[in-house]
C-alpha cells in the first residue's frame, strides 16, 4: 500500500506543477501564480475521494496536501477519515502521529505511535518515535526496551543510538552515553545532534576532545549558533591552557552575532572574556553595553559593567550599574556586596 501512496502523490505532482514554462523563461512563480495549481490539485483530490471513498490513500494524499498549505484542521480530518477506512495502516498512524507531534498534541502522538507498534511490533519508525516520547516523559525502561527492539530489527538506526545516549546521560552513566553517541555518529557521520551531545560530555570532563566534536558539528552546520556557542564556552573556560583560546572564543562569539545580531549572551560573554581574562575594561564595557541594549533586564551585564567601571576607578558609574542590577534583581548578592564596597560600607 505504501508504494501506491508514493505513486499517487507523484501523479499529483505532475498534475499540479508544470514547470517547463518558468524554467524556459527564467521567471519564478509567485504564491499567486501557484494558487490555480493548488486549486486544481484540491479539485482532483476531491474527485478521487468521491470516486473511490474506500481508498485510504486518497484521504492520506489530501491530508498531506492540506499540511503543505497549513490547513491543519482539514488535514486532521483527512487523517481520521483515512484510518476510518483502514485502521490497520501503520504508515497512516505514523503520519498522523507526526502531525500531532508537530502540533504539540503529545498525548495524541503517543497514542498513534503506540497503536502503530501494537499492529506492527517490528515497525522501527513507530518504535523509535514512541521511545523518544518516553524519553521526554522519563519512562527510561520502556524507552530502552523499544530502542533495543528497533535495533534488533535494524542495527543501523542512528536515532535509536542517539536516544540511548540521551537516556544514559540523564541517568548519569556518561561512559555508556558517550559510547551510544559515538555509535550514532559511526552509523551516520552527519548526525549533528550526536556531535553536539558528545562534545558537551567531553567538555564537562575538561577533555579537549570536546573541540574535535564541536568542530565537526560546526562543519556540518556552519550557521549553527548552538555549536559555535558550545565551542566558544569551552575555549573560554580552558583558556588557561592556551591564551590563544580566548581569541578564538571571541571570534566565535562575533560569528554568532553576525548570524544572530540579537544574541545578548554572545555579547555578554565577549565582555566577560575582556573583563576576566584580558583586563581590557574599556572593551568589556562596550560589550556589556551591547548586551543590555539587546536585553534591558540583563542584570548580570549591568553588574559586570559596574565591575569594569570600578576597576577604572569610576565609582559613580559603577554605583549606577550596581543599582540598576539590584533594581532588576533585588536579591543579587554580588551586586549588593559591590555596592557596599563602592560606598565604603
Amino acid at each position: 500500500m505504501k508504494n501506491g501512496v508514493v505513486f499517487f502523490l507523484f501523479a499529483l505532482g505532475i498534475l499540479a506543477c508544470d514547470t517547463s514554462s518558468t524554467e524556459n523563461s527564467g521567471e519564478t512563480s509567485t504564491s499567486d501564480d501557484l494558487k490555480p495549481q493548488k486549486d486544481t490539485t484540491l479539485i482532483y483530490l476531491n474527485e478521487q475521494i468521491i470516486n473511490d471513498p474506500s481508498n485510504p490513500d486518497v484521504f492520506l494524499a489530501r491530508a498531506q496536501f492540506h499540511l503543505e498549505l497549513e490547513n491543519y484542521a482539514n488535514a486532521w480530518k483527512d487523517f481520521d477519515d483515512a484510518l476510518l477506512v483502514d485502521s490497520t495502516r501503520t504508515d497512516i498512524l505514523f503520519e498522523r502521529g507526526e502531525f500531532h507531534f508537530g502540533q504539540q498534541r503529545f498525548e495524541n502522538a503517543i497514542a498513534d505511535y503506540k497503536s502503530c507498534a501494537e499492529i506492527e511490533p517490528n515497525n522501527t519508525q513507530c518504535l523509535v518515535k514512541l521511545a523518544m516520547m518516553n524519553v521526554f516523559l522519563r519512562n527510561y525502561e520502556d524507552a530502552i526496551a523499544q530502542l533495543n527492539t528497533s535495533l534488533k530489527v535494524d542495527n543501523q538506526l542512528a536515532e535509536a543510538y542517539y536516544l540511548k545516549g540521551r537516556i544514559y546521560k540523564e541517568i548519569g552513566d556518561t561512559t555508556l552515553s558517550a559510547s551510544s553517541y559515538q555509535t550514532a555518529i559511526e552509523v551516520d557521520p552527519d548526525y549533528y545532534e550526536a556531535y553536539v551531545e558528545i562534545a558537551l560530555l567531553y567538555a564537562k570532563a575538561n577533555s579537549d576532545l570536546a573541540m574535535e566534536y564541536n568542530t565537526t558539528a560546526m562543519e556540518i552546520r556552519p550557521r549553527s549558533v548552538e555549536a559555535k556557542y558550545n565551542a566558544a564556552i569551552y575555549l573560554q573556560q580552558t583558556g588557561f591552557r592556551d591564551t590563544a583560546r580566548y581569541t578564538r572564543a571571541l571570534t566565535l562569539y562575533n560569528e554568532i552575532l553576525e548570524i544572530d545580531p540579537n544574541n545578548a549572551s554572545a555579547a555578554f560573554n565577549r565582555g566577560f572574556v575582556f573583563l576576566e581574562y584580558r583586563q581590557n575594561y574599556e572593551a568589556a564595557i562596550i560589550e556589556f553595553t551591547k548586551a543590555v541594549e539587546l536585553l534591558p533586564n540583563y542584570h548580570q551585564a549591568y553588574y559586570n559593567r559596574g565591575l569594569c567601571y570600578e576597576s577604572l576607578n569610576n565609582n559613580e558609574e559603577a554605583l549606577k550599574n550596581y543599582n540598576t542590577a539590584l533594581t532588576i534583581e533585588p536579591t543579587f548578592t554580588g551586586a549588593a556586596i559591590a555596592k557596599g564596597r563602592v560606598l565604603g560600607e
